[in-house]
């Protein structure tokens, strides 16, 4: 399930002023299946009723969206929709507007999709939002699959035959995948579709949260039911997350046989604020003894490697780290962590997991520090040692509009992303000091504008208009970013 929003909240950052008074709305979407394999896309559209203009209706305030969505492929329009989205009548605009909720199902077979989103306050003369984002879908016929997952805020059982009503249930999708403090439950829907099982076969459903940066189930977080296959199979359950820390994780849904073969499965990335719960070092149970951290005595060379760390951390071991770190801290608390740490990651070979590790510290340190900051603590260094070395990279330093740039290609991520790209830009490559502007990878900071921003120089009069089709499209003469961007070499 993809989630877009609209507003650039990932930007604020950069663009505190844009749309700061004005519509603001969060889109996302999830693919789906039918029994004679039809594909279609469903979208969630929830837009913060106090950033749209009320205007007075039989004696009530109401405000209107302006929606325009269109599905191309190949620049062929494939389907298309636009209709006024009506917010809830209010009887003032003072004590406070509910948000408005939307949910619409597209037509559009398996692909790759371009996904261009207009939203527009009808009450207001602000320029309307332009989103633009790239979709695929893809569910073979002859083989199980799982259905993308949507985030629920609230299930009921339900006869209605609505949008918001599937399979017998009434299904109120949550939109985003950040979870405050205050979530204390994360619901899920999605279904699995049956091309290999008969009719009546039973087969095990199990789901559980799983960290995003160590491949390895949560511990309390993991669950299995005994299904029987229909043609259709809904998949609803709820996971209580009141004592999950902090951190980027996978919710991940897998079907296996009776053979206990995974026939499909799917995950969906979410996130999880719970500032309450901390990482325990108590907890860690490993005995120094015969390991290869046992020799290292040297506090402050161990204080390095543990800082090291932090482009595999997980958010509550980098919080930990920062105690762990100081210089009263006591030694053999620093071996103990920093051997769990790589036992996490693997168990049957720690040692030469961070003898690698390590060498590619050193060859990003040689390639990315900047005069103020070592290179495994940038963009660049992070993602190299999160994601390894690009398949391809393509620089660019001396183009006439843009500032200077680097596009990093990777032909498989994990968690099975394909075809992933980061653009990294600085305003000054003397530093070396090179940031992460946009990826289509889960998890990274996703700028659909950020063409935009690596020619800012040549368009910094037109902030104004930072939703301009026009603007955030093509090439600048003599740019090579898009070419670059879709063919990396």
């Amino acid at each position: 399930m993809i989630r877009k929003i609209l507003v650039f909240t990932f930007l604020i950052a950069i663009i505190s002023s844009v749309n700061a008074d004005g519509l603001k709305a969060y889109l996302s979407y999830a693919a789906f299946n039918t029994p004679d394999n039809n594909p279609y896309l469903e979208t969630y559209l929830t837009v913060k009723g106090s950033s749209v203009n009320h205007m007075l209706v039989d004696e009530k305030y109401q405000g209107t969206v302006e929606v325009q969505i269109i599905f191309k492929q190949n620049d062929s329009i494939v389907n298309f929709a636009k209709y006024e989205l009506a917010g809830p009548l209010v009887d003032d605009t003072v004590s406070g507007i509910l948000n408005f909720l939307d949910v619409q199902r597209y037509s559009l077979g398996n692909g790759t999709f371009d996904i261009e989103v207009k939203l527009n306050d009808k009450n207001s003369v602000q320029e309307a939002i332009i989103s633009f984002d790239q979709y695929s879908i893809d569910f073979p016929e002859n083989m199980n699959s799982i259905s993308d997952i949507e985030f629920l805020s609230s299930f009921a059982l339900s006869d209605g035959d609505d949008n918001f009503s599937r399979n017998g249930y009434r299904l109120i999708p949550y939109v985003f995948n950040y979870f405050p403090e205050n979530a204390n439950t994360l619901s899920f829907y999605s279904e699995l579709y049956n091309n290999e099982l008969e009719n009546g076969e039973g087969y095990l459903l199990t789901y559980f949260i799983r960290s995003f940066e160590v491949d390895k189930k949560i511990d309390n977080f993991s669950f299995a039911k005994r299904k029987t296959i229909g043609s259709v199979n809904p998949i609803l359950g709820t996971i209580d997350i009141n004592n999950l820390p902090s951190g980027n994780y996978l919710l991940v849904i897998e079907a296996r046989n009776k053979n206990n073969e995974i026939i499909s499965s799917r995950e969906a990335f979410f996130q999880k604020y719970n500032p309450t719960l901390m990482y325990e070092l108590d907890g860690v149970n490993v005995d120094l003894a015969e390991t290869f951290v046992n020799d290292y005595n040297n506090h402050d060379t161990l204080a390095m490697y543990i800082s090291w760390l932090n482009p595999l951390s997980s958010d509550a071991e980098k919080t930990f780290t920062i105690s762990l770190l100081r210089p009263e801290t006591d030694i053999d608390d620093m071996k103990k962590y920093f051997l769990n740490f790589w036992l996490e990651r693997d168990i049957i070979y720690p040692e030469e997991a961070w003898l690698k590790y390590k060498s590619d510290v050193i060859k990003v340190n040689n390639s990315f520090s900047t005069p103020n900051t070592p290179g495994f603590y940038t963009d660049r260094g992070r993602v190299y040692l999160q994601y390894g070395a690009p398949d391809a990279m393509a620089k660019s330093y001396n183009e006439p509009s843009s500032f200077p740039y680097e596009i990093w290609h990777y032909y498989v991520l994990p968690n099975n992303q394909r075809d992933r790209k980061f653009v990294f830009y600085t305003q000054e490559i003397a530093t070396n000091d090179f940031m992460l502007l946009h990826s289509d990878a889960v998890g990274e900071i996703s700028n659909y504008k950020w063409r935009l921003w690596l020619d800012f120089r040549m368009n910094m009069g037109n902030l104004g208009n930072i939703d301009d089709e026009g603007i955030q499209g093509g090439d600048a003469w003599g740019s090579n970013k898009n070419d670059y961007y879709y063919q990396p070499r």
